[in-house]
């Protein structure tokens, strides 16, 4: 598994459908405020998708993707008296015979400090048509042949397909002009990235690479990647290792419930309150509440 593989695993994104149901008559609907990626997918008739005063009008098999939680609106009607969110909905499988419009509605749920790096470096709204045929659109296809059997918004397989399409959405779409991502795709910083990433695991203590270790391994002096990297990174080398030991700290102690003294360990640090220190000021919360699962990212 190559460094860019990693970075993105220790994401552990879960996705989410909330909604898999049509509504009828005129309605509308917005969903903002999760502070969460989130996506939409026509599975039956069509609406109009609504974002900064502009208007895309959506047919089945269509999907909208929002990286960041903004304000925005699904409705089968231009009328702006419609009240949003005001309608209910009926489960897919209802017969019906005045015109409705299916939705499947989720988002992707995280709690990662290196996540809102990755939302930068998309678009604010990603369209994805059902005649596009490539990879998502075919992801989408099943999702709608799932949809149309199931009532329930917790389908188990509506979300693992829904895990799928977030990691095919950011390849495909990740601007990699800057950034950290930039740095993996760089003819010479990628080795340095790839040389962080496959330092700390979980079987061992690793102390930090020095300036010089990463350089060399970049056949450049220290100066020159140090200022590279920071261009193209928009932090320092010992800034960006630090957050990359968080973020495995984070998975530590969420997913594996280890002691706050053992991640410390395990990330270099000889002082419990050191790293805690250093962990609030990168996650946003101490470890103690990530291991507890009382985390509010």
């Amino acid at each position: 598994m190559n460094g860019i593989n990693r970075l993105l695993d220790s994401l552990k994104i879960e996705a989410n459908v909330y909604h898999n149901g049509k509504f009828c008559g005129n309605w509308a609907v917005d969903t903002s405020g999760s502070r969460r990626m989130s996506f939409h997918i026509v599975t039956q008739g069509q609406c109009f998708f609504e974002l900064n005063g502009e208007n895309i009008e959506l047919f089945e098999g269509d999907a909208v993707f929002l990286p960041s939680d903004v304000q925005h609106k699904l409705t089968n009607t231009l009328d702006l008296n419609i009240p949003k969110n005001a309608t209910q909905s009926v489960p897919m499988t209802d017969r019906l015979d005045a015109p409705s419009t299916g939705l499947v509605c989720g988002d992707f749920n995280h709690n990662h400090a290196i996540f809102d790096k990755l939302v930068q470096q998309m678009p604010e709204l990603l369209v994805v048509r059902r005649n596009d045929n490539n990879a998502i659109s075919k992801l989408v296809d099943l999702m709608l042949e799932e949809a149309h059997t199931s009532n329930q918004h917790n389908n188990v397989l509506l979300n693992r397909l829904s895990d799928c399409l977030f990691y095919l959405l950011v390849r495909d779409n990740l601007n990699i002009d800057s950034g950290v991502f930039a740095a993996f795709a760089h003819p010479q910083l990628g080795k340095a990235m790839e040389l962080i990433h496959a330092t700390v695991t979980k079987k061992k203590q690793e102390q930090r690479l020095s300036l010089e270790e990463l350089a060399n391994a970049c056949a450049m002096s220290r100066s020159a990647f140090a200022t590279l990297f920071k261009e193209v990174v928009g932090q320092t080398p010992v800034d960006y290792q630090t957050q990359w030991r968080m973020t495995q700290a984070y998975r530590w102690l969420a997913d594996d419930g280890i002691s706050t003294l053992e991640a410390a360990l395990r990330c270099g640090y000889e002082s419990e309150g050191s790293f805690s220190k250093a962990f609030k000021r990168v996650i946003g919360v101490g470890p103690g509440k990530v291991r507890s699962g009382k985390d509010e990212l």
